[in-house]
């Protein structure tokens, strides 16, 4: 099968069925001869538009092979790369620290709180009871009787107090304090202090209160910092890691998470939020002995540059180096330990091209990297083409089209590519022996056909070997020479170009290729 398919289609040649090659057509610059043009004999052949006018759309089920490492953006503390150090180099919280975030010191943060958006209450009043009890609108409320809370204009709500979640309205009013609060303010409060959620039971320290953003109902949880931390850093990190030698990796997300949340500045009537936009936060309902201990170790402490807290942000695994930005990139031995260390994926043309909105896809390259780490680094630029347009983005915006695990990748077409796939240098070819009579232009050594095939590779090129001599074109018009994959053909207007063999097969006797 040729390079660009059994037919010629108007707008640009299309790749039909997949087989693997290394380098694509499209890289090779392998454009398409058929067009209104010079007569040969025959069969038309004009001047070919550019490479970068007509490229091969490459079929839809095309696989390619995205290799990569980490998983998350890489800026600051890789968690799975502290892990590994803890348990494998021995290092302390501190020192896992200084080596992710450069630049800062530790601090101690005043005690102080944080407002939580609970994400997954947009749009909704407020339903809430605990079973000691609770105080709203300056009253008190009894063990278990439901307080339903809705938002008004002006920073207000409508109160509701019930039997139970569903019971019988007990008394009802309006506030302009609209907060449910525990009846106990102070942090460390136990399980039976903690407010929950009507219907499923959901739990969180601190208060609960409502507002309204433009018009739209928000619920927000306000508690003490390390109360928050409580439920973030078993969300974040895995308590497991404690059994296993990894409690100062556990510290050192308490003290990151403490950190980042205390930079946070989001809505004015929330700091933070609960889910990975921000910092996952699952109120009690994931807290963990194990968890609580590298919280409370490390109370108070923050990472410092400036005299100012520092956005402490941190991934899942560098993959070996960690990105730069905030903090310098450094080496992340302790990473070896995460399993998305290195990674593997593989799309489909059609995928890729529908991720992008660039119609059937061309071509996908990364252009360019931050060139931290091996390889080049992270991708920086990459550059995607198809039939409908070009787009260059950003790696991370690749990451997230493509749902890779990280920005941090190389790709190539076929399946089970090897990260940086090397292509060997083609030996040179044989010369053609110098023709015993004189022949048509471009039989001799050195000819136009000989310099294209050496441009795309020679025998080590995707063309292949050769399957023929050099012969004439009908009527003189020029000549040309069959690969294994393809054609090269040589005008005085056009110059040497490389075609489907079926372009000359149309005007060619067929005992020329033995049929």
């Amino acid at each position: 099968m040729s390079l660009l398919g059994k037919r010629y289609i108007a707008g640009g040649p299309r790749r039909t069925g997949w087989r693997p090659t290394v380098v694509r057509a499209a890289t090779l610059g392998i454009a398409p001869a058929l067009a209104l043009g010079a007569t040969l004999g025959g069969f038309h052949l004009a001047k070919s538009p550019s490479n970068e006018q007509i490229q091969a759309v490459v079929a839809a089920d095309t696989p390619f092979t995205f290799t990569g490492h980490g998983k998350g953006h890489g800026r600051g503390m890789g968690q799975w790369g502290a892990y590994g150090y803890a348990t494998e180099q021995g290092w302390a919280a501190e020192r896992i620290l200084a080596h992710f975030y450069g630049g800062t010191t530790l601090g101690q943060l005043e005690e102080s709180q944080i407002s939580v958006r609970l994400q997954w209450r947009d749009d909704q009043p407020l339903h809430v009871y605990s079973d000691a009890g609770a105080v709203v609108a300056g009253k008190q409320v009894a063990p278990g009787e439901g307080v339903h809370l809705t938002p008004i204009p002006g920073g207000g709500a409508n109160v509701v107090v019930t039997e139970g979640c569903t019971g019988a309205v007990v008394w009802q009013s309006m506030t302009d304090h609209p907060w449910v609060d525990p009846i106990d303010l102070a942090p460390e409060r136990p399980a039976n202090e903690h407010l929950k959620f009507c219907g499923n039971d959901a739990a969180y320290r601190g208060s609960l209160g409502v507002v309204l953003d433009g018009e739209a109902a928000r619920t927000v949880n306000l508690l003490n910092i390390d109360d928050y931390l409580l439920g973030v850093v078993p969300a974040e990190s895995k308590a497991a890691w404690a059994d296993t030698g990894g409690a100062e990796a556990l510290r050192a997300q308490a003290v990151a998470a403490r950190s980042y949340a205390a930079a946070e500045s989001r809505k004015p009537y929330a700091d933070t939020c609960d889910t990975q936009d921000c910092q996952v936060y699952a109120g009690t309902a994931k807290e963990d002995p194990r968890t609580t201990d590298a919280v409370r170790t490390t109370s108070g402490v923050v990472l410092m540059r400036d005299n100012e807290v520092v956005p402490a942000e941190f991934s899942a695994s560098t993959g070996g180096y960690s990105s730069g930005g905030d903090f310098p990139a450094v080496a992340d031995e302790g990473d070896a330990a995460s399993p998305h260390h290195d990674w593997t994926v593989t799309k489909t043309a059609g995928e890729i091209g529908r991720a992008f909105g660039v119609g059937e896809l061309q071509s996908i390259e990364v252009i360019s990297r931050n060139n931290f780490g091996p390889d080049g680094g992270r991708a920086a630029t990459v550059k995607v083409v198809g039939t409908t347009g070009t787009e260059e983005i950003t790696g991370m915006e690749a990451r997230e089209a493509l749902d890779l695990n990280s920005d941090w990748f190389s790709v190539a077409e076929g399946v089970g590519v090897p990260d940086v796939v090397a292509v060997p240098e083609a030996p040179e070819p044989a010369p053609e022996p110098a023709p015993e009579s004189e022949g048509p232009v471009g039989t001799e050594p050195g000819s136009p056909i000989e310099e294209k095939y050496r441009e795309l590779g020679g025998t080590g090129g995707t063309l292949g070997a050769p399957t023929g001599p050099v012969m004439s074109l009908p009527s003189e018009a020029g000549i040309f020479r069959m690969y294994e994959n393809g054609t090269i053909i040589w005008t005085e207007t056009l110059g040497a170009q490389a075609v489907d063999a079926d372009v000359v097969r149309k005007v060619l006797p067929d005992t020329i290729f033995g049929e």
